[in-house]
């Protein structure tokens, strides 16, 4: 009757294989249950809670005097999810959905085509326009098109529309700066994101007793610029004047205050309205006083009597013959159209701008000196302005020079400059020697309340206040009875001095008949208040575009006056 009974190994055998098995088990419980209870949890709650990002609002940009030049709002953008469209059907648009397309062109201001093919993209979500007009939002919103819905957005607007768009860069869809002051600052003007966590139940509801916990977005700081809204305006009409004029390919005026640095206006053609970026042309972003190079032809005369000068390898009396032209390196220089002047001194030189009385004081001053006075002035290196993609220029190292290279440096050929770095050593010249660091952001207001204040950066000492002083009297003169009478003011006295520059070619030649003309001013002379430098690429009038420089100082320079109140200096 006990045949069936299993024999008692059997059972201890049943017995042990149970026991391991709970030990096991028992172990893995632990295993999950106790050293990796935290990742169970998490996965638990990853199934139920879900993160929202909370976006910083983007800080805003005031010029000089509080002036309101960037700011954000938010504005709705309008999406399709085609899928819900009526008589959208296998990835076709067709009878209410194409009527529903073309009505939506119409209340945005796209064609027909265009807003089929977007929904016809393939895409199961897909913005139809972004961040559009209130107006626009109103009319979308009327449609009542199921599987048409707003999102909102923000959008970085400019209030003073094309007014120092080259100094303030733009902002892309994504929110990022783009060139100037927007890409430069991006960092502190973007802000900090915060972040809600919520607990969700599975039909994607908010759990009234879940989770909840928020991380505060910091808004990103706001931003005081040392531009003044009323000079940059000033400067722009005046440039896009004697461009239009002219018919330049592009052209930039820059004006500093010499004493510290600080950038009042930075303009520059072609130009662009950074509230329509999508119809601009993307050679207009660059900022052509920082990031555009050429060679600064007659304007670094004044560089180089400044540097003689101070080394004294000559002095204001020092006199030479001109005959026309220079003999350096078994090279002929010429002067501008051949011209001869006979005797001059070092005045005369600048006042006729004569090539060959540059080569004389270069050779007096030797190609060591000159080359450390080049850098010393800040050329070939960047000027360290706190603005996006700026270019450095070109001097090249003293051991690459030929003879002829110290003759064509003396008058602004065979290096390059940006307008800034240009007008950074004018600055010097007017300041009484001290080359500064240009800037464009005067003030950072933070969120907590905290302000930075920029402070003017002296980088070093390249003249001697009294050979600044011997300088300025020079270019005085170059006004009042030189090649630069055109640029003379009524009320004030004007130091400044032409250029007149070929342009290099891709093979190391000059372009026949192609110049940039320009012209660097300090006024008024006598105690400096601006620097002023306009320059104007490849005008029709060709050698004769320094008259249009000065055109556009003249036109400028009586605003700028009596803008800052400046008392006249010479009588009416």
């Amino acid at each position: 009757m006990f045949a069936d009974t299993l024999p008692s190994s059997r059972i201890k055998i049943l017995f042990a294989g149970f026991f391991v098995l709970s030990i096991v088990l028992s172990g893995r419980l632990a295993y999950w249950q106790v050293l990796h209870r935290g990742d169970l949890l998490a996965q638990a709650r990853a199934q139920v809670v879900q993160a929202e990002a909370l976006a910083a609002r983007r800080g805003a940009i005031y010029d000089h005097n509080g002036k309101l030049l960037a700011t954000t709002v938010q504005l709705e953008s309008v999406y399709a999810i085609p899928q819900q469209v009526p008589d959208f059907a296998d990835g076709v648009c067709v009878a209410r959905c194409a009527a529903a397309a073309a009505a939506l062109a119409q209340a945005l201001g796209e064609s027909a085509e265009r807003m089929r093919a977007r929904l016809e993209s393939g895409a199961e979500w897909v913005f139809l326009r972004r961040r559009v007009p209130e107006a626009m939002t109103a009319k979308v919103k009327a449609l009542a098109i199921p599987g048409v819905g707003l999102e909102p957005e923000p959008k970085r607007m400019y209030p003073a529309d094309t007014a120092g768009a080259s100094a303030l860069g733009f902002v892309n869809d994504d929110g990022t700066g783009q060139a100037g002051v927007e890409a430069r600052y991006d960092e502190l003007l973007r802000g900090t994101p915060g972040e809600l966590v919520v607990e969700r139940d599975p039909a994607n509801r908010a759990l009234a007793v879940g989770l909840r916990q928020t991380t505060p977005a910091v808004d990103g700081a706001d931003l005081v610029l040392t531009l003044d809204l009323a000079m940059q305006s000033a400067a722009e009409r005046e440039l896009a004047r004697v461009v239009k004029n002219e018919k330049a390919a592009s052209g930039t005026i820059v004006i500093l205050d010499p004493d510290t640095g600080a950038i009042r206006a930075l303009a520059s053609s072609p130009g662009f309205d950074p509230n329509d970026i999508a119809h601009a042309d993307p050679e207009a972003f660059r900022n052509r006083a920082a990031s555009w190079t050429y060679e600064p032809g007659s304007t670094m005369k004044a560089i180089t009597i400044a540097a003689a000068l101070n080394e004294h390898a000559v002095e204001p009396s020092t006199t030479y013959v001109d005959k026309g032209f220079a003999v350096i390196g078994g090279r002929v220089l010429n002067n501008a159209l051949g011209k001869s002047y006979g005797r001059l001194d070092i005045s005369g030189i600048l006042e006729k701008s004569a090539n060959a009385g540059a080569v004389f004081v270069a050779q007096r001053l030797g190609a060591d000196k000159l080359y450390r006075y080049l850098r010393d002035f800040g050329f070939g290196q960047a000027t360290g302005v706190d603005l996006a993609a700026e270019a450095t220029g070109t001097v090249r190292p003293l051991a690459e020079w030929y003879p002829i290279d110290l003759g064509t440096a003396a008058f602004g050929q065979g290096l390059t400059v940006t307008p800034l770095q240009l007008a950074a050593a004018y600055a010097a010249i007017a300041n009484g020697g001290t080359l500064y660091r240009p800037y464009i952001v005067q003030e950072v207001h933070a969120r907590d309340g905290s302000v930075q204040h920029a402070q003017p950066q002296a980088v070093r000492r390249v003249l001697s206040p009294e050979t600044a002083a011997i300088v300025r009297e020079m270019l005085t003169k170059v006004v009042d009875r030189g090649i630069a009478q055109n640029a003379r003011l009524t009320s004030y006295s004007v130091a400044g001095k032409t250029g007149t520059a070929q342009i290099a070619s891709a093979d190391g030649s000059y372009l026949s008949n192609e110049y940039i003309s320009s012209f660097a001013s300090l006024v008024p002379a006598r105690d400096p208040r601006f620097v002023c430098l306009v320059v104007i690429e490849r005008p029709q009038s060709r050698l004769l575009g320094t008259l249009s420089a000065m055109s556009a100082f003249t036109g400028l320079a009586g605003d700028l006056m009596r803008y800052a109140r400046i008392e006249p200096d010479r009588g009416r």
